[in-house]
């Protein structure tokens, strides 16, 4: 099994039939995901028609990053994945916002993953993605990597599982250079928060 963005090796990122299988599983729960996608957009500190660049981190098919560009037409948006058959199954998926959207291939997982991420962004989300990486440490230096890639007034906002306590990961969040770190919304071992870079 392929280690990409996934070192306890609990998913095959590699295999074009494993991708396209995960993401035929993942369409299940667009009902669900809608209201959750929705809090995200909420929290964007922008107006609806502002032309705000987006980092999706962990972006997968690119889920997110559709609603999104609904939400904000004038938006563009850069999707991170550390799968080249997620990446190109997101592109077929987003063939109809071409232009607007890109991706770019980067393990968050390693040191020095956001070297391959150009430009600064306005909004940088996230969705059941860094969690994946479950070492305390790692998650710490991406909240610091992902504060460093934010224009200021931007925001980070990180819809995951939350196996880490919250409290610490709002903690790290401070530490790094966030400022109005909070918590949108919590429900059982899922929550949603972030922080602004001021």
């Amino acid at each position: 099994m392929a280690k990409i963005s996934d070192p306890h090796g609990l998913h095959d990122w590699s295999s074009k039939e494993y991708v396209r299988d995960w993401a035929t599983r993942q369409d299940r729960y667009e009902d669900k995901r809608r209201p959750q996608f929705q809090m995200i957009a909420d929290a964007i500190p922008f107006t609806r028609n502002a032309a705000i660049q987006i980092l999706d981190m962990g972006a997968g098919y690119g889920a997110l990053t559709q609603f999104l560009l609904e939400q904000f037409p004038n938006a563009t948006a850069l999707c991170q994945d550390g799968s080249e058959e997620m990446a190109k199954l997101g592109r077929q998926r987003m063939a109809k916002w071409k232009g607007r959207v890109d991706y770019v291939i980067a393990d968050f997982s390693k040191p020095g993953w956001s070297r391959a991420i150009h430009g600064s962004f306005d909004a940088i989300v996230s969705t059941i993605a860094i969690h994946n990486v479950r070492v305390p440490g790692i998650i710490e230096a991406i909240y610091r990597e992902l504060f460093q890639l934010l224009k200021p007034g931007g925001c980070f906002l990180n819809l995951d599982l939350v196996f880490v306590p919250l409290a610490k990961q709002l903690g790290w969040l401070r530490a790094a250079g966030f400022s109005e770190v909070k918590s949108y919304w919590q429900e059982a071992r899922e929550g949603l928060f972030g922080g602004r870079k001021i």
